[in-house]
């Protein structure tokens, strides 16, 4: 996600960059525990701090990495006395704002909101950053747009009181979220990660993919699930598990296109899979007032949909290029995953963590408690005495790890914060809603595909977290007129967020993995959306079917979730081109009529899809079963 890189922190820097990394993270924990501050004294406090190793971590530019130049200091200074100042003034701007607040106060607020611009464009790029500086400039010259789009302006007193001084620009719901829950779990996923969990989950993963057919790419499919949902984020979990898994694809006989691409399709799966899936699932939890574990159930067909899907297009991939298993030195031993020292870091935290959250405890206290368990059973887990400060200083590294994630995380949300407030203060999400329907003319199908068309150029190049927040202001609405229910429509606006990640042209993910693998990226994205396919019908089929979100009843679940999962092998049989030996052109296209129809939401159209299915492949599966008899 970073443009740049790291600086090279040495000297004062660097033990600054530590203590503000510590300070922060103590800060959370703190007020995660014992109670928040007041709203914008909290979320101000956790911010500035942000903000501040944002700009001494991340250069303005390449030539600044070897040492933090004068004017990031002077940033820096100037957003501690800009925090001490709103701190010591909250309680007077809140009793008397016409009187407390001076022009000072405003200038300052317009400040901190450029330099939240600023870091967020140097830790995840251009396109976000330039689309805030654009809704700036939209609210502030408003009579000047022609058209439907012109409003009658905001005055910059305003907008700078608006966006620093209430609870609806930088310091709203979504810096709520993430100072109160959002940075925990980024927490709890980097000391996972640094200690030891990532490794731990690769070899699961080889043990439970590795002695299937075409077993390099059923490890990278399974690894990067687990791996996914604890970083929530599809280009790291490219850049993690790519490493190992695409050259491993590609040595047991996988063409290096096909192999980045099943890895960047099953990196994308992290962020749909519960229990983590990054921060849409507390962002989409805030939006719709209700539980995150209510958010995870809703989530859970349709990631075990995407999973079938993506499993079976590597298996018919592996039969059509007759690509086994991989060879038993490689395979790890069961009974050391089995062993205490590898199991307990690796699932207690999840056990504790369910737990809580199923008796109904706090979130911030479930995920603090599976944080410290994890760094317990990491440090009982040591072989002997002897490297008991070892891991102790392992679990200590792994924490301040953790501050990269959370300034690029934390700036996203703070200039996301902003979007949103501009968006609500000018009323365009409104004006984007009037002309979808307009264009559609309120029919649901036709405005499904016209809202996915206008997030997926809104959210190109975007993270999945900015481009969601986006779709929720200017698409959502649009989806709710149409009949979707609350949930629905967030759902189908969090999955379309997540394809800018794999849809040409800018999928950063498919980047990064066809430079691990050294192949076009082109004719990986291909291979990408081929393996992607239904990934991309998703967010159509819960739309139609709202019992895969778990919304209905227990039969009309299990029935809906049916006709979906032999709809999607189905599916991915067509794409691929096998099934139980290589499909003619005129069976895949019936088949490929047949997988449609099961997918519809009409029982009688589902039921007829079988039929015709089942006419295509029992003969196949029939000969099949002959031929090694014979």
């Amino acid at each position: 996600m970073q443009e740049r890189g790291d600086r090279a922190l040495q000297g004062v820097a660097g033990q600054l960059v530590a203590a503000l990394t510590l300070a922060l993270i103590g800060f959370l924990v703190f007020t995660g525990i014992f109670g928040q501050w007041p709203n914008i004294q909290q979320r101000s406090a956790a911010v500035s701090m942000l903000l501040a190793i944002g700009l001494l971590r991340f250069p303005a530019r390449a030539a600044d990495r070897a040492a933090v130049p004068w004017y990031d200091w002077a940033c820096v200074l100037f957003l501690a006395g800009a925090a001490v100042n709103l701190h010591l003034k909250f309680w007077d701007i809140m009793m008397d704002p016409m009187a407390a607040i001076a022009t000072a106060d405003l200038v300052s607020g317009l400040a901190v909101t450029a330099i939240a611009i600023e870091v967020s464009r140097r830790a995840i790029g251009f396109s976000f950053a330039v689309l805030v500086s654009l809704a700036l400039a939209y609210a502030l010259l408003g009579p000047h747009v022609p058209g439907r789009f012109a409003h009658s302006g905001v005055d910059w007193r305003f907008l700078a009181e608006h966006i620093y001084l209430s609870t609806s620009g930088l310091w709203g719901p979504l810096t709520d979220a993430f100072v109160s829950l959002i940075a925990l779990f980024a927490l709890f996923g980097a000391v996972m990660m640094g200690t030891g969990a990532g490794a731990a989950m690769m070899d699961v993963a080889r043990y439970a993919g590795g002695r299937l057919s075409g077993g390099a790419a059923k490890i990278a499919v399974v690894s990067s699930a687990m791996v996914g949902t604890i970083t929530g984020s599809s280009v790291t979990n490219v850049a993690m598990t790519g490493q190992l898994t695409i050259p491993m694809m590609i040595r047991l006989g996988y063409r290096p296109p096909v192999a980045g691409a099943i890895e960047a399709t099953a990196s994308s799966g992290g962020q749909i899979t519960p229990p983590l899936m990054g921060a849409g699932l507390f962002l989409m939890a805030d939006f719709l007032s209700t539980s995150v574990t209510s958010i995870m159930l809703a989530a859970l067909i349709p990631a075990v949909l995407f999973y079938v899907g993506v499993l079976a297009a590597v298996h018919f991939d592996a039969q059509r290029a007759g690509i086994g298993r991989l060879p038993e030195s490689e395979l790890p031993d069961p009974r050391r995953l089995r062993s205490p020292r590898v199991a307990l870091p690796l699932a207690a935290p999840f056990v504790v963590l369910f737990w809580l959250l199923g008796t109904g405890r706090p979130v911030e206290w479930a995920v603090l408690a599976a944080t410290g368990v994890v760094a317990v059973a990491h440090v009982l887990a040591a072989p002997d005495l002897r490297a008991l400060p070892r891991r102790l200083r392992e679990v200590f590294d792994a924490a301040i790890g953790a501050g990269p994630a959370l300034v690029t995380l934390g700036a996203l949300i703070a200039a996301a914060a902003v979007l949103v407030g501009l968006i609500d203060l000018t009323g365009v999400g409104v004006k984007f809603t009037e002309v979808i329907l307009r264009l559609s003319d309120g029919g649901l199908a036709t405005t499904l595909v016209l809202s996915a068309a206008v997030m997926l150029v809104l959210g190109m190049g975007m993270p999945t977290t900015a481009a969601y927040v986006l779709s929720t202001a200017v698409i959502v609405v649009a989806l709710q007129r149409v009949g979707l229910s609350p949930l629905q429509a967030h759902m189908f606006a969090f999955y379309v967020a997540t394809l800018s990640a794999l849809t040409p042209p800018v999928c950063a993910a498919v980047f990064v993995a066809a430079g691990i693998a050294g192949a076009p990226w082109t004719v990986t994205a291909w291979h990408t959306v081929r393996l992607a396919c239904i990934k991309y019908l998703l967010p159509f089929l819960f739309a139609l079917h709202p019992p895969l979100l778990m919304e209905g009843s227990a039969l009309a679940v299990l029935v809906t979730l049916s006709f979906a999962v032999l709809g999607t092998i189905l599916l991915s049989a067509v794409f691929s081109g096998w099934f139980a030996g290589p499909l003619a052109p005129l069976p895949r296209a019936v088949l490929g009529l047949a997988s449609s129809a099961v997918l519809l939401p009409e029982p009688v159209t589902s039921l007829v899809g079988v039929c015709v299915a089942g006419a295509v492949l029992l003969p196949r599966l029939r000969g099949a079963r002959r031929a090694p008899a014979a």
